[in-house]
């Protein structure tokens, strides 16, 4: 019987190859009509879509020749993007609503206008929809948000939304991150409930009135809330605003029972109880904490630890090795000598070609005299600062060379042979703008990555930390040097370091498709770019991406910095971008940018305050007062190319050779 059945069934696998490109044009000829149809509904008057025709040589997602503005996932439909393209009428979401691959519509700077499409509520499949700056009107429905339920992301600002915000519908949204409402004509109260979901949420220049919730206060930045001169508790709002808006007072509630009174007993004994067992819990947990770090300190003390002791003034140690004092003017004011024996771990395999094992230290190049451990060891010692991926050090050896020693923390990702393969590569990198490894150090527990010695600095001293009265002040010649050098060294890195995929990148943030490759510098930032005697940058920490321990590589990366990084802890080349935005930034307005800080209140809130800037006509204002007569016009471009890296779409933002070449015309035309 079975021999029979498969013997039937034999013709139809046969005939499976056959079905399987006719399933494959089905589906090209099912995108085609969908587009064609969707065509007919807006106007094309620069006839950017003329493309899209039936008469076309090409499917709409042909591997050689796509539609444009078609964004394609392994030969499916899963994109949209049709911005800056002056499209206006209406918008046939209907026609586009069988396509169950389609994840992103964006339809950002055109002239649409009227009520949002009742068809667009049929799109169910959407993740992402990005209609910014139109000039689309009235209410916004609430069966946008009760029809779509995978819908993560929605762009509205820069239209002319009216009415109320449908809060039920928006508090019951399961999956939504973003909500971008500002810049329109919404009022009413700001929803009491939000989605446990929603990061970013922007109602900022709207006509809100009463009071913010004090919930979603708390939950989000106040600059959201901006503009809104009828809404208590937005910045630049009138007092009486709040006294108008103030809460009724509550109703009086009747005097409590003797029931209520043994309820009351009755739950405080149980508290009472349940804090005592808390208590003694929390006890013997410090306890053997701290037995425990006690074993650790007596067991497994490191065999060269003077960096601790740089750290803590060991003065003995520098007695014992006979080296010099402390040389005056140092920027940390702390320079100590030591002298510890070589030793750590035992030795291993070959180095790579032009490198030199040194005992348990290895030199990279050949380019500088040859030292090892031991010589780092006994080197006087300065403390530079330190950093999110560790500490570092001057180190001024005996033989007279001087480098840089980073001492790295987190750095256990990969086995041993993997992390100096990858060191050896970095190594191996060569251009001007790019400071690479002279040699390493491994141990388990922690890194040496040593370098050349920048005397001045990093760009973030130089530019906040200097306060001395010979402090080098940079002029706009100056500045607008370091950021061309700056683009250029991560352009290069992103050349050499980066990862060709061969597939569409996820700009939108959409979920069709596979999480990016990691950004080829991954933690771009002033305090990492230093400064040689020409006030030539050298880019530094870079491509130690695959190296960093996974959980904490938010914390240690400043491309998780970046809008997608600290939403969704994904990063890509376009997170290295929005790093180069926020330097730019830094450079024009000479202020310390918020991004910089982890935890602690501070700082300028750069990105924000130079879009906001951007959008009203105002970039002028916001020039650093040094470079504000040297840099003239040239200075707001740069400033613009800065928003336009730091856009919070990694789609929006140019790739770093684009951004390379803006950075570049600019300063050949001031230099013309």
């Amino acid at each position: 019987m079975v021999a029979l059945l498969a013997f039937r069934l034999l013709p139809l696998l046969a005939l499976l190859p056959l079905l399987r490109p006719s399933a494959l044009a089905a589906e090209d000829g099912a995108d085609a009509a969908a587009l064609l149809r969707l065509k007919q509904s807006f106007s094309d008057p620069t006839g950017r879509l003329e493309a899209w025709s039936a008469s076309s040589p090409s499917t709409p997602c042909d591997a050689k020749s796509p539609w444009p503005g078609v964004q394609c996932y392994k030969g499916n439909l899963a994109g949209l993007r049709l911005t800056h393209m002056n499209l206006s009428g209406s918008f046939d979401f209907g026609a586009v609503a069988k396509l169950p691959g389609l994840h992103s519509i964006n339809l950002k700077h055109n002239n649409f206008s009227g009520p949002l499409p009742a068809s667009l509520g049929t799109v169910r499949s959407l993740r992402a929809l990005y209609l910014s700056f139109n000039a689309f009107s009235g209410p916004l429905p609430a069966d946008l948000f009760v029809n779509m339920r995978w819908l993560k992301k929605l762009y509205l600002d820069g239209n002319n939304i009216t009415g109320p915000l449908p809060a039920d519908a928006i508090a019951a949204a399961p999956r939504l991150i973003e909500l971008h409402l500002d810049r329109n004509e919404i009022d009413g109260p700001v929803p009491f409930k939000l989605p446990a979901s929603l990061k970013l949420f922007n109602v900022s220049h709207n006509r809100l009135t009463g009071s913010i919730p004090p919930d979603i206060a708390k939950r989000y930045d106040k600059s959201a809330f901006a503009g809104n001169a009828g809404l208590c508790g937005s910045p630049g709002s009138d007092s009486a605003v709040c006294v108008a808006a103030g809460p009724a007072p509550p109703p009086k509630m009747p005097p409590p029972t003797a029931a209520d009174f043994m309820a009351v007993q009755e739950e405080t004994s149980v508290f009472v109880v349940i804090g005592i067992i808390l208590l003694v819990i929390l006890l013997v947990s410090g306890a053997m904490v701290l037995m425990l770090r006690q074993d650790e300190r007596n067991s497994a003390a490191p065999a060269y630890d003077y960096y601790a002791a740089a750290a803590t003034g060991a003065s003995a140690a520098g007695a014992a090795a006979g080296s010099s004092k402390p040389a005056a003017g140092s920027r940390s004011g702390e320079m100590v000598s030591v002298d510890v024996a070589g030793g750590g771990s035992s030795s291993h395999g070959g180095s790579g070609a032009g490198s030199r094992r040194m005992g348990e230290f290895v030199l990279l190049t050949e380019d500088i005299p040859a030292f090892g451990l031991p010589d780092l060891m006994k080197a006087s010692a300065e403390v530079l600062g330190n950093g999110t991926l560790g500490s570092a050090y001057k180190a001024a050896m005996r033989n007279g060379v001087t480098v840089a020693v980073k001492r790295m923390r987190d750095m256990n990702r990969v086995g041993r042979d993997e992390f100096e393969q990858h060191v050896h590569m970095l190594g191996e990198l060569r251009h001007p703008n790019v400071l690479p490894p002279v040699g390493y150090h491994y141990r388990k527990e922690e890194k040496l990555i040593v370098s050349e010695y920048m005397a001045r600095g990093s760009l973030l001293y130089m530019l906040h930390g200097d306060q001395s009265p010979n402090r080098v002040v940079l002029d706009w010649p100056a500045r607008v040097r370091i950021a061309v050098g700056v683009a250029r060294g991560l352009a290069f890195l992103h050349e050499k370091l980066g990862i060709p995929t061969g597939r569409l990148v996820s700009m939108d943030g959409a979920d069709f498709d596979a999480p990016p490759p990691p950004p080829p510098h991954g933690n771009l930032k002033s305090g990492n770019i230093l400064l040689d005697a020409d006030l030539e940058p050298r880019l530094v920490d870079y491509g130690f991406f695959p190296l960093v321990n996974s959980a904490q590589a938010p914390q240690a990366m400043f491309a998780f910095r970046s809008p997608e990084g600290t939403t969704r802890a994904v990063v890509s080349a376009r997170s290295d971008v929005y790093c180069l935005g926020v330097v730019l930034l830094e450079l024009v307005t000479g202020r310390f940018p918020s991004q910089y800080l982890l935890t602690a209140r501070g700082g300028t809130d750069v990105v924000h305050w130079a879009a906001g800037a951007v959008a009203e006509g105002g970039e002028r204002d916001l020039v650093d007062p040094a470079i504000a007569a040297g840099g003239g016009d040239a200075a707001v471009r740069l400033l613009r190319v800065g928003v336009h890296c730091a856009k919070p779409e990694p789609e929006c933002r140019p790739s770093v050779a684009e951004a390379a070449r803006m950075v570049e015309d600019i300063a050949a035309a001031g230099a013309s």
